[in-house]
C-alpha cells in the first residue's frame, strides 16, 4: 500500500481481516458553493 497504518487488535476485531481497518481512500471535503462570486 501507500503507507503503513498501525492496527491495534481488540476483541471486536477478531474474525475480521486487517485490511478492513486501514483507510484506503482519502477524504475530500465537500465543495462549498461560492454564492458571493455569482452576484
Amino acid at each position: 500500500g501507500r503507507q503503513h497504518v498501525p492496527v491495534f487488535i481488540n476483541t471486536q476485531k477478531i474474525g475480521h481481516k486487517l485490511g478492513e481497518f486501514a483507510p484506503s481512500r482519502t477524504f475530500q471535503a465537500h465543495k462549498r458553493k461560492d454564492t458571493k462570486a455569482r452576484k
